[in-house]
Order: structure tokens, then sequence, then C-alpha cells
């Protein structure tokens, strides 16, 4: 290399780094620019706290008076349940207590007594005009509750219309599980299971004084109704006689369609709204209404595993009396509370503090920009000047730098200045005249230097590459050395236990056969066995173990071949130290290799199954190594399955195949292709595919070796050909190509063969598979 050259390569950016002018211009920029910065922050802090406390006061108006505006139908349900009471016990009075249940209440035949007659549909009876009375099988019809019943009956009658309009039901549940509803299109009463106990239902049991002692109207849980597809919430208010005893219920379901859609669609925008109760009980997330259906309305913050809603939870606890806004620290948010006073539950508007970030930000970014203005006006004065006072009386210095830089040292400066440019000038024509001589000597020695490092690397370069081969040869052969006793030593250990058990099931089953004939045959001879024998055939289920016991000796026959058929194929498989070459048939050792990789042909983290298409041809027996081959298919359709598993990760769903292909290509050669459809491999990687160590796979889960022994497996053990063809997206396809009978290792091959092109195509279309016209492999194989 030139010394003088690399000098005048390197001098450009030497000096644009060494600009005097440019560095002046940054300092100053720097200055003003951090001058502006800091307005900018400052400005950007000041507003936030004016903002912060805007917000924080808009937002405690805002959710009051939401809270005022969506509390009114919870409110209206109360007022209506106090009215609802007093005309109760106003009806109650003027009922006699030898009062009769109405005509038309039959006993059906569960035991229960309903207001219509059970061999008629329950869509004949008209729910807009009369209300269903229903009482259990269980209960005492005492004259207390016919009285109550009757007073039910003719309140829903003049009443429950009038309120249908708010809300779809009005009923009353009676201590003895007995019911008089109006439930316009819905024949509650007729419908009710004979065995449901409407006392220990969470509409009634709210109102019963265990769980209100303050005998005020109760609020249940939020439920969905499957019928109606409407989530609605139940009111329940309990009535006492004069005596302090609950003798009824009263209840409204609400339906809060109308609440939840208000929740979520009506916000502030950036924001969101919440409903839950002071147990934590979750009524409205607009992000988790599927996960309050699917919990049937039971869904609670305590209990779930959502960090960020218990963090909500537990600052909404924490707010303090006359307090409307909390901040959520570990959320970056502020929490807008108010309660709804007729349910008792907390209405939250979630603010993110991003949206007062953004507010403040766009302040400070038009401050950032006029100060933008004034930075760049600034940085022109500065240019100009620095220009004409400083840049240009240097440029013919620079100039002449650079000619002696370029190795040009014949120049000629202007030495009758007397200033320090002057003095500049002088020292640059001495160094030029010193330099001169020393690249001369520095390109003398350079020469050499390079003639002797380029001998050395080629040396190196050729004792790395044998000893990477070797290594890899040595490596591999004592892993699938080892592997083979491996696999054959636990394929002999397995094998003589289970031909033990296999020998043995004939005679089991033929012994079962006997025993339950003569079963069979005391049976038929003592039709009546004693009670003890008769209690002990009952105890063991006599008849489901004669059905039980030959299956399960079939069972165990089925199993105990399907372990030999595994071990066969380990066994195969493990042929990996046999030596030599010897007459085997390839299909046979494509199997074994399909065995041992069958768990990852199987779904995994729900993927589908990968299919297997066999089209064994009809191919003679291979002279080859058998192991060595074995090692081969192991390779390729390890990596077509991780190539298809690839694809399912990004196509759930996605139907995996992998088909394979064995044929005569001419006399004395046999073909196998092996055809994936899987993610498909590029040509830049395709070209690298056989290089020692080349792996597209993380660190620790691929060493680059599979391919690359693979490859020399087949065209230098066995002089066959393997090329690789692929399309993107698709698929791929490997050919494999060896002799049927050994080649000599002294043998050479055509060299026009080994680069021939074959043409490999896919089987016919199954509609799994991508289909293509042509699939050329170019084909390699040893000289």
């Amino acid at each position: 290399m030139n010394v003088k050259s690399a000098a005048a390569q390197q001098q450009p950016t030497r000096r644009c780094q060494r600009s005097l002018m440019r560095i002046t211009l940054i300092q100053m920029s720097l200055i003003l620019a951090g001058v502006v910065v800091v307005l900018t922050g400052l400005s950007y802090f000041q507003l936030m706290r004016s903002l912060e406390s805007h917000t924080i006061s808009d937002l405690a108006d805002y959710v009051t008076e939401r809270g005022r505006h969506e509390d009114d139908l919870f409110q209206l349900a109360e007022d209506n349940h106090a009215s609802l009471k007093s005309r109760f016990l106003q009806t109650l009075e003027q009922i006699n207590e030898d009062v009769l249940l109405p005509a038309e209440m039959q006993e059906w035949s569960d035991g229960t007594i309903r207001n219509f007659p059970q061999n008629v549909s329950p869509e004949e009876f008209d729910s807009y005009k009369n209300a269903t009375l229903y009482i259990s099988s269980q209960t005492v019809n005492t004259s207390s509750l016919r009285q109550r019943m009757v007073a039910g009956n003719s309140f829903l009658a003049a009443y429950g219309a009038a309120w249908h309009n708010r809300f779809i039901n009005t009923y009353l549940i009676f201590p003895e599980n007995a019911l008089v509803g109006y439930f316009p299109g819905v024949p509650w009463g007729l419908e009710i299971a004979s065995d449901l106990d409407m006392t220990k239902e969470e509409y009634f049991y709210i109102s019963d004084r265990r769980y209100n002692s303050t005998r005020e109207t109760a609020w249940s849980g939020l439920f969905f109704d499957p019928v109606s597809k409407q989530w609605m919430v139940t009111a329940a208010t309990p009535i006492d006689d004069v005596q302090g005893q609950h003798i009824a219920t009263v209840g409204h379901d609400i339906v809060l369609n109308e609440l939840i859609k208000r929740t979520i669609d009506v916000h502030l925008q950036g924001t969101y709204n919440l409903i839950f109760r002071a147990d934590g009980r979750l009524i409205v997330d607009p992000q988790r209404m599927d996960l309050i259906q699917g919990n049937q309305g039971n869904y609670n913050i305590v209990n779930s595993g959502d960090a960020h809603l218990r963090r909500i939870f537990g600052a909404v606890q924490s707010l303090e009396a006359g307090q409307s806004v909390v901040t959520n620290s570990a959320d970056d948010e502020y929490l807008a509370v108010t309660k709804l006073e007729g349910p008792d539950w907390y209405f939250v508007v979630v603010y993110p503090r991003s949206l007062l970030n953004s507010v403040a930000l766009r302040s400070a970014g038009f401050v950032l920009f006029i100060g933008a203005i004034a930075l760049i006006l600034n940085i022109l004065v500065l240019s100009w000047v620095l220009h004409y006072q400083v840049s240009h009386p240097l440029n013919q210095l620079l100039v002449t730098t650079e000619q002696v830089s370029s190795g040009n040292f014949n120049v000629t400066l202007d030495l009758s200045r007397q200033d320090e440019l002057g003095r500049l000038a002088s020292a640059f024509m001495i160094m030029s005249r010193e330099l001169s001589k020393s690249f001369a000597q520095l390109e003398a020695q350079n020469d050499a230097l390079e003639l002797r490092v380029q001998e050395r690397t080629q040396e190196l370069s050729q004792t790395l590459v044998e000893l990477r081969s070797t290594h890899t040869q040595l490596v591999q052969s004592e892993k699938m050395s080892s592997l083979g006793q491996l696999v054959s030593g636990i394929a002999h250990e397995i094998n003589n236990p289970v031909n033990f058990i296999y020998a043995n099931l004939d005679p089991a089953q033929t012994y079962v056969k006997d025993l339950l004939a003569l079963v069979n045959l005391y049976q038929a001879e003592y039709a009546d066995p004693s009670q003890s024998i008769q209690s002990f055939i009952n105890d063991i289920d006599l008849e489901f173990v004669k059905e039980d016991l030959p299956k399960l000796l079939n069972s165990m026959t089925v199993g105990s071949e399907r372990i030999r058929d595994i071990v066969k194929s380990l066994r195969n498989f493990s042929r990996l130290d046999e030596s030599g070459f010897k007459p085997v048939d390839i299909s046979e050792g494509i199997e074994s290799t399909l065995m041992i990789l069958r768990h990852y042909l199987h779904p995994k983290n729900g993927d589908s199954k990968i299919e297997v298409v066999r089209q064994y041809g009809r191919i003679p027996l291979v002279e080859c190594c058998p192991g060595q081959l074995n090692q081969v298919f192991m390779n390729i359709l390890t990596n077509a399955i991780d190539a298809i598993h690839e694809q399912q990760s990004q196509h759930p769903g996605y139907m995996g195949q992998i088909q394979i292909r064995t044929g005569v290509v001419n006399d004395g050669w046999i073909r196998v292709l092996i055809t994936d459809n899987g993610i498909g491999i590029t040509d830049e990687i395709r070209a690298k595919l056989f290089d020692p160590f080349f792996t597209t796979k993380p660190i620790g889960k691929g060493t680059g070796l599979g391919l690359s022994i693979s490859y020399q497996i087949v065209t230098k053990t066995h002089h066959g050909r393997l090329g690789c063809s692929s399309v993107v997206g698709q698929g791929t396809q490997f050919a494999i190509e060896i002799p049927v009978q050994a080649i000599p290792s002294t043998s050479t091959i055509d060299e026009e063969s080994s680069a021939s092109t074959v043409e490999c195509t896919t089987p016919t279309n199954s509609g799994r598979l991508p289909y293509y016209e042509e699939f050329a492999v170019l084909l390699g194989e040893d000289q």
C-alpha cells in the first residue's frame, strides 16, 4: 500500500474535524441552544403546575355532576320501593285473613302451586296483563301466606304495568319461597324450577336481616341476562310487619345497558370511566367487559391479578372525606371519584397525566420554535463574520497543506508575510522536505512487509481450513458413534422385558377366556348364589369385569407391539457405528428417522400437527453406510420441522406438511426428495447453506454443522449429489442422489455431472403445499 495515498485518503476527514470556523460555530450554537432549552424547560414546568391545578379542579366538578346525573335512575328505584312498600302494607291490611288463593291457582305434578294449568304452554299466559304466582312444593300454605299472595297479586295488577316503562319487572318474594312477579314477556313464575330456593339467591338474601340490618333498599351485583342479552342489577327492599318480622321483599331488575354505554362512550377526551362497588366488585370497565360477563358479573378487583386495577381500587379506598381527586403515582394518572348514592358504587374517571404533558409540550414547543429561529439568525451572522475575518486568510495555507498531504512535496508558499501565518508557512516548507525523505523510506519497508504478510496469511488460511474440517469430522463422528451405542443399548434393555411381557400375553388371554367361561358356567349351573356371593359379585361389578378384562389385555397387546416397533426403529437408527458399505432399504432408514422425530411432528404451543406424506417408489437395495445416511435424513427433516414451526408461529392454524419421495433417477442412481411448506430460504442464505459453522438459529440452538456434514456424507462418502431449492414463504426442497452400487474411493465422477441441474418438483398439489411448476436444484458432488 502506498503511504502517500493513505495520507491523502485520510486528509478530508481530518480537515473537517479541525475546521476552526465549524468549531467556533458549534460552540456558540451550543451555548445559545442551551439558553433556549433552559427557558423552554422553565416554561414547561411552570405551565405543568398551572395545568395540574386547573385540571384537578375541573375533574372534581365534572365527576360530581356526572355522579348526580348517573344516580338519578337508582334514586328513582329507591323512591319507588318506598312507595311500593307503603302501598303493599296498605293493601295487605285490606285483605281478610281467611282469604283463598285465586281460583286459577293449580297444583302441578312437581308439588308446586302456580296460577296456570300445567298442561298448557306458558306461552299462552298473558304476562303483560297478569302477574305469575308461584308457591314451592316445600312451602306450607298458611293463611298468612295466602293473605300476602293475594295482596301482592292485587298490588301488582294495579301498579306493575305503570312502572314497566322504567323497570322491566316488579316482583314480591316471600320468605316461605313463594313469588308474585310481574314480568311482561317472561312468565317467570311458570318457568321456575321446582327445586329452586329463591331465599338463597342474591336478589332475595340481600334483603334478609342477616345481611341487611338497616332494612333499607339493597343492591345486588351486576349480572348478564342471557335471554334478553342485557346487563342488569337488582334493587331489593325488605318489607317487615309491625312486629319486625320479614314478610316480603319487593324488587326491581334494572337494565343498565344505557348506563354502561354512557360510562364507556361518554368520557373526557383521552380518559376512560370505571364503576365498581365498595367491596371491589367491578361493574363497568371498557377494557374488561368480556371478563365481567365471563364471570357472570362477579369479577372482583381484589382477587384479580390486574395490578393496575388493584392500585386504582386502593387509591379510591384511601380517599379522605371531601376529597374528589386522588393521584395514582404508580401509573402516572389522576383518579376523579364520586359515589352513586343509590347502590353505593364508585364512579371513577381515569385521567392520564400524559394529557397534561401533551398540552404543556405544545406550549413549550412554541417557545422552542421561537428560540430556534433566533438561534438560526445568530448562527448566520456569526458565520458571515468568521468567513471573512478567519476562514478566507487561512484558505491558501489549507490548499498547500492538502497538496503536501496528498504526497506532493514540491510546493511553494508566500514567505513574505511577517505575521503568524507567515511563520506557519515557513514551518510547513521545512516539514514538507523532511516528510518527502521519510515517506520514501516507509514505502520501501511497506512493500517488503506486505509481501511477507501475504505469504504467511495464505499458509495460515490453508492450515485453518484443514483444522476446522478435521475437527468437525472428528467431533461429529464421535458424537454419532456414542449416540449409536447409547440408542442400541437402550433398545436392547427395553426389548428384553417387552418380549417377556409380549410372550406372556397370549397364554394370559387364553387363561382369562377359560376363567370367564368357567364363571359363566357357574352362573348358569347356580342361578341362585348365596347372599355373600351375590354381594361380592355386586361389589366387584362382575359383568363390567367380564366385559373390560379382555379389552385390557388387548390394549396391553397393542401397547407391547407399539413398544417393539419403537425398539426396532431405535435399533435401525442406531446403526451409526456400523462401518463399511452394505445393501440397505432406504425407505427403512427414512421410517426409522421419522419414528425418532415423531414427537416433534405433533402439535406444539397450539400449532397444528405436521402431516408427513410418503411416496416411496420401487427402488432396489442401495449400497451405503446406513448410519451416516440416517444422519443426513435426520438433519434435513429436523430443519424442515423447524421451518414449518416458524411458519406456524407467524400464521396460526397453518397446516404443515412434509412430502418424502423416493425413486430411480436413471440406471444405477436413486433420488430422495424431501419437501416442506415451511418459511423458505432466501437466495443469500441458500448460497451459504452447506458452509461449515453457518447457521441462522440463535446462539446455543444450532452449531451450523448439520448440513455441512450431510453434504460431506452425500458427496464425499457416497459420491452422490445434495442440493436445495426454496421459495420464501412457500417451502423448501432438498434432493439427495446417490448411486445404487458403492463407488470406490479412488474413482472419479464426470466433472460435467457435478454441476448438472436436475428438475426437482413437488408432488401433486394437495392444497397444503405450495405447487411449483419447476423446482430446479443445482446439485454439487464430490470431484
